[in-house]
């Protein structure tokens, strides 16, 4: 698809299901340093699945789809995991923007998080929004829903899971995304992922 063109360029890592999404959930991985924002300093892989429904901008549960940091580091401040955002989002949009050739609407990316209560298997927890632009679309104005939790796998390994949709927080896809958070674990196998559906 021409939307995920500018992935090209990036690192790419097996796909392995580390992260428990259905089989019907697209799959990538990358190494840190991410190619689209190399200035976030952290070592280790960031793995990536995409809801069916990911591309279908137009609609209440476009954009959703799961996040996994498995980094070489302890659990990380919500002001850092803010500053984060900000230069993921602003790097992610830049290089989709230039790749697809569409004007830059010149947006900044903004993250606003706040504590929510941890789920189980998580020591931290965290919700909130990204102000950002669509450069898969036509570069229009997208505010996206959050949910990053955190854990310690090993004294060197922790983990950052991200659960994303432009869907309201309490809207149906959210159920799907924190059963995909639920059921992954600090090593999951491949065998983990959820049936596939049909």
């Amino acid at each position: 698809m021409r939307w995920i063109a500018w992935l090209a360029c990036a690192a790419w890592l097996p796909a392995q299901a580390q992260i428990a999404a259905p089989d019907t959930w697209r799959a990538q991985s990358f190494r840190f340093p991410l190619p689209f924002a190399p200035s976030i300093p952290y070592e280790g892989t960031e793995r990536v699945r995409f809801g069916p429904s990911w591309a279908n901008f137009n609609d209440d549960d476009a954009f959703t789809y799961v996040v996994l940091w498995d980094l070489q580091r302890k659990p990380l401040e919500p002001a850092e995991l803010e500053r984060a955002l900000n230069v993921y989002f602003d790097g992610l949009m830049e290089l989709a923007t230039r790749t697809r050739k569409i004007a830059d609407p010149g947006t900044v990316s903004q993250v606003s998080l706040h504590p929510m209560a941890s789920p189980e298997h998580w020591s931290a927890a965290l919700g909130g929004r990204v102000w950002t632009w669509n450069a898969f679309s036509k570069g229009e104005p997208l505010v996206l829903n959050l949910e990053i939790t955190q854990r310690t796998c090993t004294e060197e390994r922790s983990q950052v899971f991200f659960a994303i949709s432009k869907a309201a927080r309490d809207a149906p896809a959210w159920s799907e995304l924190r059963r995909i958070r639920g059921a992954t674990g600090c090593d999951a196998p491949p065998q983990a992922a959820a049936p596939k559906a049909g």
